[in-house]
């Protein structure tokens, strides 16, 4: 099959098949591989000129040479002395890095051992070298159709090389050769391997590429395959012992083909994603663990955002964001000459402080309700906060009703718990009439001496609402009853007058600032005049350093299992560089540089660590739905009206869980892809 009609060889290489052919000259070159101890001479003192375009076989027995000599000329090994030159430039003056930009630019290999890679289809192992090259998606694919078409295999592009013959995959290998327009042809065997027809259909297209202008280099044992050159060198024992000479070989000025463009990141994430795909069952096993710790922290972090979330919400449904709790900060101090009354006179001083907006207090009374022919005892009667603090968002916890009319109505929200034992429903107890008997001041203490009310001062009131369950939240006692705030501290007045009270008036006094920004002055303010103070921002921190305590405990031992986790990925990429080290070899010898093999593994354990990071965010995700449906059951039943997301998985998180796992499944690669990176690449294709 041709790759294009034959022009004469003289003709520089203007084709878009190919790019300006190279000259070679070998001066003195000695190349020994050491094994230890032992030292084996390749090559001796070997010098050799081959001008741009010309086509050299290179003949002689095995162990001769002849393979050290073109992975010499390929860039792919150094000399130990001498210097060879390629298109104007000394080969062995370069860098690693500049012998790759060489081989990727310039040259390109045809391996006896085809050495394509076997997970990928014949298109993408023609795409290979313009991958590592930096060429578009696009355009490589479309050069790969291209170039698989020149050489027959149009309608095999997308089998991978376990199903083409042993005379396609060579063709295959003579496209890759040709992806990155080289100037430079090697051939090692390229017919070794082959039956004699198919032999004959590659060599002819190494031929058209010599017609085309490139320079050729053919390894061969075969006296018939080398007659197709145009000049033999025969070598034995590390040096030539027959050459006819060649073609003047003028003088190359070096060049280069623009600026070296380089595998992307893009690229390099792509194809450690495609390494990934392609082994599914390693993937799974080593993402697990990385899910694992994922999925555990990812559920602890949206625990603690989604409570302290709802306490927030809670707060600001209650109107308490922008309030301050007084108390007595002698609360179980048995010197009664420390204890700061919180009475009127108190609520008036308290109230006059700078930013206050205003200021009621909360009072209990223990006694006796009746309605109809059913009385109960042990009842609260609290007071309502005043109506203009009331958030209509409280309606919520309304079973049934509506909250009073007035600050001073004769009216009563009822606890759900107390109407069932009046045998009333939540809607049938609207209306009714209760009475109640005031006993105690406040909740009794046991053992404290007090002595019920000796004069009792009834007091009716008509039931306007029935609060849930959630409503007793901080009452104490699941039958109580709230009157509005005029209302209650009226009657307490009353009592405390027939019987001659002494003890506080409040339990408790509540400041309302100008706004939530002045809370905390209002809050040091009070605790100026000896009163303890409590903001809602003191209970929320209280508790966000209790969950963030608990928090870091529990993060460590899902840190712990996202280190044991990474430590897998590590092992599992170690074993991958060894299963894959002919796979990195040919990459090198298609001009992969270091840094670009290390960026591939890096980026498959990346991968690895991403879906598995991915794994347990959606773990983390089913537990946080479920968890919050089952909340909010349980609160429901209890009566609280709201849907509590006690687990909020934010943006933040999950973009933070992502990149933990990636980063940190990224950096569990870095020593395998290290490794990866430094092999010889001429050991590397001999690795079986």
């Amino acid at each position: 099959m041709a790759i294009a009609e034959a022009v004469p060889a003289a003709t520089p290489a203007t084709s878009d098949l190919l790019g300006e052919p190279v000259g070679l000259e070998l001066t003195n070159v000695v190349r020994v591989h050491r094994m230890g101890e032992v030292a084996v001479t390749a090559l001796r003192g070997m010098s050799l000129t081959i001008a741009p375009g010309e086509f050299v076989a290179v003949m002689g027995p095995s162990g001769c040479g002849k393979s050290t000599l073109l992975s010499l000329l390929g860039g792919l090994d150094r000399p130990t002395q001498g210097t060879i030159v390629a298109g104007g430039r000394t080969l062995s003056d370069m860098k690693d890095r500049q012998l790759a930009d060489y081989r990727l630019q310039h040259v390109g290999t045809i391996f006896q051992s085809f050495n394509l890679i076997p997970t990928l289809s014949a298109l993408d192992n023609v795409a290979l070298p313009m991958t590592l090259g930096g060429i578009p998606s696009t355009q490589r694919r479309e050069r790969s159709r291209r170039l698989l078409e020149k050489v027959g295999l149009k309608e095999r592009i997308m089998f991978r090389p376990t199903r083409l013959s042993g005379g396609e995959q060579q063709r295959v290998s003579v496209a890759r050769a040709l992806a990155n327009r080289p100037g430079l042809i090697l051939a090692d065997e390229p017919t070794g391997n082959l039956d004699e027809e198919a032999g004959q259909g590659v060599l002819d297209l190494i031929k058209e590429m010599h017609d085309l202008g490139a320079t050729v280099v053919m390894v061969t044992h075969d006296p018939d395959v080398a007659s197709v050159a145009g000049r033999i060198v025969r070598m034995r024992n590390g040096n030539i012992v027959e050459d006819p000479g060649g073609m003047a070989s003028p003088k190359q000025a070096a060049g280069e083909k623009g600026r070296v463009k380089r595998l992307s990141w893009l690229d390099s994430f792509r194809m450690g994603g495609s390494s990934v795909r392609r082994r599914k069952l390693r993937t799974t096993l080593s993402s697990a663990g990385v899910a694992i710790g994922i999925a555990a922290m990812a559920i602890i972090v949206s625990f603690a955002t989604g409570v302290q979330d709802s306490l927030t919400n809670a707060f600001a449904i209650t109107g308490q964001l922008d309030q301050v709790s007084v108390g007595d900060s002698s609360f179980g101090i048995a010197d009664p000459a420390k204890h700061k009354p919180l009475d009127a006179a108190a609520l008036t001083k308290l109230a006059a402080l700078p930013h206050v907006k205003d200021a009621f207090g909360s009072l209990e009374m223990e006694g006796n309700l009746t309605g109809g022919q059913s009385s109960l005892t042990n009842v609260y009667l609290t007071s309502s906060a005043p109506l203009s603090e009331t958030p209509k968002a409280l309606s919520k916890f309304l079973a049934a009703g509506n909250f009073q009319s007035s600050d001073t109505a004769n009216e009563v929200l009822l606890s759900a718990d107390a109407a069932s034992k009046f045998g009333f429903t939540p809607s049938g107890a609207i209306g009714q009439k209760l009475t109640f008997n005031g006993l105690y001041p406040g909740f009794v203490i046991a053992g404290a001496g007090q002595q019920p009310a000796a004069q009792s001062l009834p007091i009716e009131l008509t039931i306007v609402g029935v609060v849930t369950n959630a409503g007793n939240i901080g009452n104490g006692s699941a039958s109580f009853i709230s009157v509005p705030y005029g209302t209650a501290t009226g009657y307490w007045e009353r009592m405390a007058k027939a019987n001659q009270w002494t003890a506080d008036e409040f339990n408790g006094i509540t400041l309302v600032s100008e706004s939530s920004g002045t809370v905390d002055t209002v809050a040091k303010e009070v605790r100026s005049l000896g009163y303890q103070a409590t903001t809602t921002s003191d209970l929320l921190k209280g508790f966000s350093q209790f969950v963030t305590i608990l928090g870091i405990g529990l993060s460590g031992l899902a840190a712990i299992a996202l280190i044991v986790a990474c430590l897998g990925i590590a092992n599992t990429m170690y074993t991958a560089v060894l299963e894959r080290t002919r796979e990195i070899g040919i990459m090198k010898a298609l001009g992969a540089r270091s840094a670009d093999v290390r960026g591939m593994f890096m980026s498959e354990a990346g991968m690895i660590g991403l879906l598995g990071g991915a794994a347990g965010l959606l773990i983390a995700a089913v537990v946080g739905v479920a968890g919050n449906a089952i909340v909010t059951a349980i609160a429901r039943q209890q009566g609280i009206p709201l849907d509590l997301s006690v687990f909020r998985l934010t943006w933040w998180l999950v973009a933070g869980a992502l990149a933990l796992a990636t980063l940190f499944s990224a950096l569990s690669g870095f020593f395998p892809a290290l490794r990866a990176s430094r092999l010889d690449p001429v050991a590397a294709l001999r690795y079986e």
